[in-house]
């Protein structure tokens, strides 16, 4: 069922001129877009946004074909904003429902410098507890 299917693509990489409008206009040609929330960070990382479809098979369709290309001059990043999943969600709290289920949790970070290395990812890390 298209409910349970992820609909909802990170998009990284951009361009400090984008906005929500020309995100929705750009992936809105592929597939009607729900949503679209920019994040612009003050400390001077590029901002990046989620761009949540109405279908799954549109959110697909997007990240094939935006993957890579340039919006203003910058080669965008598109990823699932989440791991796509075939198994329906418990409608209890997803954090706790992973934390019953893997003991451990998932953190995205992206848009980093090329000389960050693991090691580095982990030493920032390592104050909030064990990593996987």
């Amino acid at each position: 069922m298209d409910d349970e299917q992820p609909k909802t693509l990170y998009v990284g990489n951009l361009c400090r001129d984008v906005t929500e409008a020309l995100i929705v206009e750009v992936f809105g040609q592929i597939g009607p877009c729900k949503s679209c929330k920019m994040i612009a960070d003050m400390a001077g990382n590029d901002p990046y946004c989620f761009v949540e479809f109405y279908e799954h098979k549109h959110a697909i369709a997007a990240l094939t074909a935006m993957n890579g290309r340039k919006i203003m001059g910058k080669e965008v990043k598109v990823n699932w904003a989440t791991t796509p999943s075939n198994q329906k969600k418990d409608t209890s709290s997803e954090f706790l429902s992973n934390q019953r289920q893997a003991d451990h949790f998932h953190v995205f970070v992206g848009d980093l410098s090329p000389e960050i290395t693991t090691d580095d990812i982990r030493a920032a890390f390592a104050p909030f507890g064990r990593i996987s």
